[in-house]
C-alpha cells in the first residue's frame, strides 16, 4: 500500500544514515493505527475521523472521512523489509494515557463513561479495573508476534490523574497496595506490565515521566522532557538504561532556526553521569 511504502522510504533512510532502530508509535488519543484481531473496534471505528480542521486553531471542518490502519500482514512485512537493512523495530502502545480510541470504543477501560479531553490531555485508562489490565495484556500478546525486538516501548507521558483521584477503583487499588499518589499508582501499574513484558522476553520503555512514583527495576527510560534535566542522573544512578531524546535538540518537528544544527552537534549524551551511569545510556533519538 501507498503508506506501507512511506515507511519503507523511512526505513531506506535510516539504513543509508547507519541508524538502528525504528521507534514506532501505534497509537494515539486520535487513532489506533494497528490491527489487534481480538478488538476490531479500535481501528473499525478508532482508525478514523469524520473530518479534519481546516488551518490552524480553526473550527472549520471539511468533513472529509479520513484515516486507516496496518493490517498485521502490512506490519509484518515491514519489520521485514527493516530487518533486511539492520534495522530493529519497536513497537509503542500508549498506555494508560493517550488512550482515548481504546477507551471510546471498549467498556471497562476508563474510571468514568464519560470520557474525553480535559484542559491539556485526555481522560486516561484505569489502573484499578482488572478489564483493563486484561486488555493491555490482551493487546500487548497480539504486537509480540508482530515485533521480534527485544524492547517494547509502553509510553507513560502525559497522564491525567484527576479521575483517579475519585474513582473508587482506582482508590481500592492504592489500598490495597498501600499506595498513597496517584503517581505511584501509575508506577504501580507500570511495574504489573513490566513483569508482563519480562515473562515474555521484552524489555520495557517508558517515557521520563515513567520515573515519577517510583522507576521499574529492569525498564529502559526515554528522556524527551528537556526541563527535567535530572530524569538520565535519576534513571541511570537506579541502574536502568537511558536513550536520549529531549525536545529541546531532537525534536526536529519544531521549527528550525540558526541554533537547530549547532544544538544537536553540541549534544552529550552522557552530560554529568559518572563512569557507571555512562554504560547506560544506550543512544540517542530523534
Amino acid at each position: 500500500s501507498a503508506a506501507s511504502d512511506v515507511y519503507k522510504r523511512q526505513i531506506d533512510m535510516l539504513a543509508l544514515h547507519n541508524m538502528n532502530r525504528f521507534h514506532w508509535h501505534l497509537t494515539e488519543d486520535q487513532g489506533w493505527n494497528i490491527e489487534i484481531k481480538k478488538y476490531p473496534r479500535l481501528t473499525e471505528v478508532g482508525a478514523w475521523r469524520s473530518g479534519t480542521t481546516v488551518g490552524r486553531n480553526s473550527d472549520v471542518d471539511d468533513h472529509v472521512r479520513y484515516g486507516g490502519f496496518y493490517t498485521q500482514q502490512q506490519v509484518r512485512d515491514i519489520v521485514a523489509y527493516a530487518q533486511v537493512r539492520g534495522i530493529e523495530i519497536i513497537p509503542e502502545i500508549d498506555m494508560p494515557g493517550h488512550s482515548l480510541m481504546a477507551i471510546d470504543n471498549y467498556d471497562g477501560l476508563s474510571c468514568f463513561k464519560q470520557t474525553g479531553w480535559g484542559k491539556l490531555f485526555t481522560t486516561p485508562m484505569c489502573p484499578g479495573k482488572d478489564t483493563m489490565l486484561e486488555f493491555c495484556k490482551n493487546v500487548w500478546s497480539e504486537v509480540f508476534d508482530l515485533f521480534p525486538s527485544r524492547y517494547v516501548h509502553i509510553g507513560g507521558d502525559e497522564v491525567d490523574m484527576k479521575n483517579w483521584k475519585t474513582c473508587p477503583d482506582c482508590q481500592k487499588r492504592m489500598k490495597d497496595h498501600h499506595l498513597t499518589t496517584e503517581p505511584q499508582l501509575q508506577a504501580w501499574f507500570n511495574h504489573y506490565m513490566e513483569d508482563f513484558f519480562t515473562a515474555h522476553g521484552k524489555t520495557m520503555i517508558g517515557w521520563d515521566e515513567i520515573i515519577a512514583g517510583g522507576l521499574t527495576a529492569n525498564s529502559a527510560v526515554m528522556w524527551w522532557r528537556s526541563w527535567a534535566a535530572d530524569s538520565p542522573k535519576q534513571t541511570t544512578s537506579h541502574g536502568n538504561a537511558l536513550i536520549c531524546s529531549p525536545n529541546s535538540e531532537f525534536y526536529i518537528d519544531y521549527q528550525e532556526d540558526r541554533n537547530s544544527i549547532p544544538a544537536i552537534y553540541r549534544f552529550d549524551p552522557v552530560k554529568g553521569l559518572d563512569a557507571k551511569e555512562q554504560q547506560l545510556v544506550l543512544g540517542v533519538q530523534a
